[in-house]
């Protein structure tokens, strides 16, 4: 009697046991949007005349007027945005991009913290962080007078 019953209980864990259940998968594709850095114009920062032993710290820090729109409804499903930005990186300063002057640069500071070129930083179209350029020059150069430029790129991808 005992092996009977010991039979039924082990059939009974072998029924419980190969039980397998469906699985079913499903979501929604959505494409992903299409984002555009200040209406793809050039942002244009005038630092006007600048004296050149004046070149330190802040001294000369300009806000960057940008913005971020994107073309569909999708970018607030959990998609996450970055903003990076690349130029001519300075030989003494890998937040900043070259101008036209030997021993001048321009950094790219985000929310008064220097930003890295190529290093993605997160934001939100309805939250972007401030951007600022500042004037920076290589210790020990000695800068001459004139006219200056430099360009950099701002991109903006998302995951």
């Amino acid at each position: 009697m005992k092996q009977i019953a010991f039979f039924i209980m082990l059939v009974s864990y072998a029924t419980v046991v190969s039980s397998s259940p469906d699985i079913t998968f499903h979501g929604n594709l959505i494409a992903p949007p299409t984002c555009i850095v200040s209406e793809n114009k050039t942002i244009e920062i005038a630092f006007n005349e600048v004296i050149i032993s004046d070149i330190s710290g802040d001294n000369y820090k300009r806000e960057v007027p940008y913005s971020v729109e994107c073309d569909s409804e999708n970018t607030d499903t959990g998609i996450q945005m970055k903003l990076t930005w690349t130029g001519v990186e300075t030989d003494f300063n890998d937040s900043a991009v070259e101008t036209d002057v030997v021993g001048l640069g321009v950094e790219l500071q985000q929310n008064g913290q220097r930003f890295q070129q190529g290093k993605a930083i997160n934001i939100s179209k309805t939250n972007l962080p401030k951007l600022h350029a500042v004037l920076v020059k290589k210790s020990g150069a000695v800068l001459s007078e004139g006219a200056f430029e430099a360009y950099a790129t701002l991109q903006v991808d998302y995951q």
